[in-house]
């Protein structure tokens, strides 16, 4: 990322050979102050073009990153949403199963209560029929005086074999008797146990029947719950396209500008062999303001890996929490970090989770609004208008001692530089 600072010295001279004035023939070479400050201020002029020109690139780049997370976020939404609604409809399945089968059994239930009932309403016709014999003994038997009559009869009987046939008679008068009685007892029993057995059924069919419908009640409600995941499942993925359709907008915005931004940087850009003499002159530099007395363990172990990246190139979209990446435009054959990857990967080996993107960072962790408050491990952010975080498109890590490791800007390496900046617009403090 880039500080609205002099651009190298290569854009200068470009410029200043570009803006001579040309010298008619015979006249004296020498340059005269008033030349000079003229071509200064062009040379000037020029150097805050290219400067806004990265600055406004970086910020589109960001904005791309910004829509980019949102779109990863929202299409991981609408993977859960989806496989959500998927586990809602075999749940509602599994509750139509179960309903159903309820149903089967309050059904079977009322089939045996029938049963029963009718078994019940068999046996007590046959205990009422049983009485009923009953009934007419006792009737006849008072008719005739009973046991009683029969007994004058036998004593007032002249004839021996009349005599002999009433004892017989009445003997097996008792015997049928017995039989009836025994019977009528037996039919009751049997009528009372089929009683009971079709009242028990009775309530197992009503309590199979009420499990049943609040069954299906149960179903219908996780059908409106799984017709409402997959409503928003369906939702969710709408929204996560058109999220993907911004962010591809957003890359052509971020890579037009970029483009436009290395045009003007023209030959400034460094080559390998410069990039590598300015790796170790970073890391040389750095040496000295490795000794950090971090706050907190979450902040030195991020301080400590940020100086491990010392020298990485920075390359646009670089960086994730895994190390260094390919980037895109001026960062696709660069593998590197640009400031929020490096930022995101430092804060990573701490078990911290940053989005790659400056604005999600900017609302991640405790606010620090003053420079004199910050900590090392702070974060700090840079804007182009301080009074709107909308424009921030810069964040490096502060070390303490008016000193911050950043991922500059294309054609530089991670490195350790000044934070005295006055595009300063706030910090934050991850670990809090």
């Amino acid at each position: 990322m880039l500080r609205r600072t002099a651009r190298p010295l290569l854009v200068g001279l470009a410029t200043l050979a570009m803006l001579a004035p040309c010298l008619p023939a015979g006249a004296d070479p020498t340059p005269s102050k008033q030349d000079l400050q003229r071509a200064d201020a062009r040379v000037a002029a020029a150097q805050r073009r290219v400067a806004t020109l990265q600055d406004r690139a970086e910020h589109a780049a960001e904005v791309y990153n910004g829509a980019l997370v949102r779109a990863q976020r929202l299409s991981a939404t609408s993977t859960a949403a989806a496989e959500a609604a998927a586990i809602a409809t075999v749940v509602y399945d599994n509750a139509l199963g179960a309903a159903h089968e309820a149903q089967g059994q309050a059904d079977a239930a009322t089939a045996a209560a029938a049963a029963a009932r009718a078994a019940q309403a068999e046996a007590q016709a046959e205990a009422d029929a049983a009485q009923r014999t009953l009934d007419r003994i006792a009737i006849g038997a008072f008719q005739t005086g009973g046991q009683l009559g029969m007994v004058s009869q036998l004593f007032l009987a002249d004839d021996p074999l009349e005599l002999a046939n009433a004892r017989n008679l009445m003997n097996q008068v008792g015997v049928y008797q017995d039989k009836v009685i025994t019977a009528a007892a037996a039919a009751r029993a049997r009528a009372q146990r089929a009683a009971a057995v079709a009242t028990a059924a009775e309530q197992k069919a009503q309590a199979a029947a009420q499990k049943a419908t609040a069954a299906l009640e149960h179903a219908r409600g996780l059908k409106l719950s799984a017709d409402a995941a997959q409503a928003s499942a369906r939702s969710a993925s709408r929204e996560a396209a058109a999220a993907f359709r911004v962010a591809r907008r957003a890359k052509l915005r971020a890579l037009a500008l970029v483009a436009q931004a290395q045009r003007a940087l023209g030959s400034a850009v460094r080559t390998k062999a410069q990039l590598e003499a300015a790796a170790r002159a970073a890391r040389a530099d750095a040496a000295q303001y490795q000794d950090v007395d971090a706050p907190s363990d979450e902040a030195r172990i991020a301080i400590h890996w940020a100086f491990e990246e010392i020298g990485v190139p920075y390359s646009w979209g670089g960086g994730d929490e895994n190390g260094p990446t390919y980037g895109f435009a001026q960062g696709a054959g660069t593998k590197g970090f640009d400031c929020s990857g490096l930022t995101l990967f430092a804060y990573g080996k701490a078990g911290i989770h940053l989005d790659h993107y400056t604005q999600s960072q900017w609302n991640e962790g405790k606010r620090v609004s003053s420079r004199s408050d910050l900590l090392p491990g702070d974060l700090m952010f840079f804007a182009t208008d301080t009074s709107q975080p909308s424009t921030i498109h810069h964040v490096s890590i502060y070390i303490g001692k008016g000193k911050m490791i950043e991922a500059p800007y294309t054609g530089e390496v991670v490195r350790v530089s000044s934070a005295d900046r006055s595009d300063f617009i706030g910090g934050t403090r991850p670990w809090a």
